[in-house]
C-alpha cells in the first residue's frame, strides 16, 4: 500500500452502515461469550456460529458473513494469541470493539450438588481465569473448545461429578443447575471483543487505532518509532509482537493507540510509517464502547 493509497483509503472511509439483516460470524455455539458479544454489537443482525477462530475469518473472507466477532484480550488471562496471529495473517479491518464483563458460574446437572463435583470442563482461557478457584476446590480440569460447548457437553454426559465453567446464559441455555457463582479470580474480569470486516469503515466517534508492522534490523528501531507517537501525545494502549512464520527471530508488531486518524498529525504519521517501514498495515480506526 503506497502513501497515497493509504491517505485515500482513510479519506474515503464511511461510517459503519446500518446493520439490519447483516450476517455476523462468531466462534462457538449459542450461549458462548462471543455469541453474547455479537448480540450486543449487532442487536439486529443474524448470528452465524463457526467452529474455530479461523472459520470466522474464512466466513468473512468468502463473503458468507459481513462481519466477524472475536475475543482478543482478557483482563486476567491476557491476549488470545491465536486471534492476533489470524489478524496479522488476514489483515482485515477492525471496525468496532467492545469490552464486556465476564462472570462465570459452575453449572452441573439438575441432580448434582457442589460436593459431587470432581472435574470441571471449559475453554482454556476460562480455566485460566478461574485458576485460583479450581485449585482451592481441588477440581481436575478438562479443556474444551468453548465455554458454551462445556455447558452443552456437561448436559450430554449426564455425569453427576462433572460441571462446566460457563456463563449464566449458557447454563440456562442447556438447562443446567448453577452450583456456584462468580468463579473468576479477578472480580473485574473482562474480555475485549473486536469486529472484523473486509471493508474499511471509520465512524465519526472512532477512538482507537490498530496497526501492524515490522521493523528494520537496526538498534533502537522500536524505541525510535514509539517516540514518534509520544511526540504527538498519543496514548499507546497495547503492543504485541508475534513471530513471522518461516523466518527465524523476525517479528510483526501489533499496536493499538487511542485517537482518531483525522486528528492533526495522525494521518501524516501513518503515511510516513507506511512509506518507511519494511511492512505496514493500517488495520482500522474504530469506536470502542466503554
Amino acid at each position: 500500500m503506497t502513501q497515497n493509497n493509504l491517505l485515500n483509503d482513510i479519506q474515503n472511509a464511511t461510517p459503519l452502515p446500518l446493520t439490519q439483516g447483516v450476517k455476523i460470524a462468531y466462534q462457538g455455539i449459542r450461549g458462548a461469550n462471543s455469541f453474547e458479544a455479537a448480540g450486543k454489537l449487532f442487536p439486529n443482525g443474524e448470528l452465524v456460529a463457526r467452529h474455530t477462530f479461523e472459520d470466522v475469518f474464512k466466513a468473512v473472507e468468502s463473503g458468507e458473513c459481513d462481519y466477524g466477532v472475536l475475543p482478543v484480550e482478557n483482563s486476567t488471562a491476557g491476549s488470545v494469541s491465536a486471534v492476533y496471529d489470524l489478524i496479522l495473517r488476514y489483515r482485515f479491518y477492525i471496525v468496532k470493539a467492545l469490552p464486556m464483563a465476564i462472570d462465570y458460574c459452575l453449572a452441573g446437572l439438575r441432580q448434582s450438588e457442589l460436593s459431587d463435583i470432581e472435574n470441571v470442563i471449559s475453554h482454556p482461557q476460562a480455566l485460566s481465569q478461574c485458576e485460583e478457584y479450581i485449585n482451592k476446590m481441588g477440581f481436575e480440569q478438562i479443556p474444551c473448545p468453548n465455554t458454551a460447548v462445556a455447558a452443552r457437553d456437561t448436559a450430554r454426559k449426564k455425569c453427576l461429578n462433572i460441571a462446566a465453567i460457563c456463563s449464566y446464559k449458557a447454563a440456562e441455555e442447556y438447562e443446567l443447575k448453577v452450583l456456584d457463582e462468580h468463579l473468576q479470580d479477578n472480580p473485574y474480569n473482562a474480555t475485549r471483543f473486536i469486529v472484523i470486516s473486509k471493508r474499511l469503515y471509520i465512524d465519526e466517534n472512532a477512538n482507537k487505532v490498530s496497526l501492524c508492522f515490522s521493523l528494520p534490523h537496526v538498534t533502537g528501531a522500536l524505541f525510535k518509532m514509539l517516540k514518534r507517537f509520544d511526540a504527538l501525545g498519543l496514548n499507546l494502549t497495547k503492543i504485541e509482537s508475534r513471530p513471522i512464520a518461516g523466518k527465524d527471530f523476525e517479528y510483526l508488531f501489533y499496536l493499538d493507540f487511542s485517537g482518531n486518524v483525522r486528528s492533526d498529525g495522525v494521518t501524516e504519521l501513518l503515511c510516513r510509517l507506511d512509506e518507511e517501514l519494511p511492512e505496514f498495515s493500517f488495520l482500522g480506526n474504530y469506536a470502542e464502547d466503554i
